[in-house]
């Protein structure tokens, strides 16, 4: 029940308050505890914000009932093992129901699904994967101070995408292509899905606008983007657009952290993504 879970958390963080000479459970230095909770702890921090609208892990400066646990967070986010590992609450509430055989919303944490996948801001006003974001993802999702500035975010988003430029091209065409046989219970995933060939290099050339804004700025880049809309209308026509924005938003739902990148690019790419699907609207 939930006053169960609530009782052990503050066990919890009873014991993490009494920890001597440091932030981690045995004292300043990390040990084996630490790491058998840590996969747990993050994914109860995503998860039950998401579903039920209980929140753990808080931004900076935020009243929490459970200091300890987030001093705790501080301290394993100073470690470089476990910043290679920490997943985002995106990637995490999208994995998870598959995994644990389903999980039950509830109606306050609609607000933070709503956040988390990148709908609506907490107040409403706008979607949370628009330009320009709010830290912390309005108060729902901490940011990672650990990764740098917002341009390094950027630079890192790009230097994702242009690795592996052909794949992730072929890739999102998936969205304008067949989908794959046999479904998986896993909403995002379809190994099998056929790629749409036809729209290819205007999801190429988008992309490499994408990239541009993110190097530059929107501003820099707008002119470009309009000249490639125009180009899609010409020679394919509206349906051909709209296949165009089909593939940009399913790479824009399937940027994984932190297989794909860290949160601050993944939030960069997907608030780039959703600008160049607005201007092709």
């Amino acid at each position: 029940s939930k006053d169960s879970f609530i009782n052990v958390l503050r066990q919890v963080e009873t014991e993490l308050s009494q920890s001597k000479d440091g932030n981690f459970f045995l004292g300043k230095e990390v040990s084996l505890v630490d790491f058998m909770f840590a996969p747990f702890l993050e994914r109860m921090c995503a998860s039950l914000l998401f579903f039920k609208g209980y929140k753990i892990r808080v931004p900076d400066g935020e009243a929490t009932e459970f200091k300890a646990v987030n001093k705790w967070f501080d301290a394993m986010e100073t470690l470089e093992s476990y910043q290679l590992t920490k997943s985002d609450y995106y990637t995490h509430n999208w994995d998870l129901p598959p995994q644990l055989g389903g999980c039950t919303f509830e109606e306050g944490g609609k607000l933070f699904e709503n956040a988390i996948n990148g709908e609506r801001t907490l107040d409403g006003s706008r979607g949370s994967w628009e330009l320009p974001l709010e830290p912390d993802n309005g108060g729902a999702e901490p940011d990672w101070k650990f990764c740098g500035d917002e341009d390094a975010a950027k630079r890192e988003a790009v230097e994702r995408l242009s690795f592996n430029n052909q794949n992730i091209v072929s890739f999102a065409a998936r969205g304008a292509g067949r989908k794959g046989m046999p479904s998986y219970m896993a909403a995002l995933a379809d190994p099998n899905a056929v790629p749409n060939d036809t729209v290819k290099s205007s999801v190429d050339a988008s992309l490499r606008v994408v990239s541009m804004a993110m190097l530059g700025s929107i501003h820099d880049a707008n002119d470009a983007m309009t000249d490639i809309v125009n180009t899609m209308k010409e020679s394919g026509g509206s349906d051909h657009v709209e296949n165009v924005v089909a593939s940009l938003a399913y790479l824009r739902d399937r940027v994984g952290v932190p297989r794909d990148m860290r949160l601050p690019a993944a939030r960069q790419l997907r608030a780039h993504l959703n600008w160049a699907i607005r201007k092709m609207l």
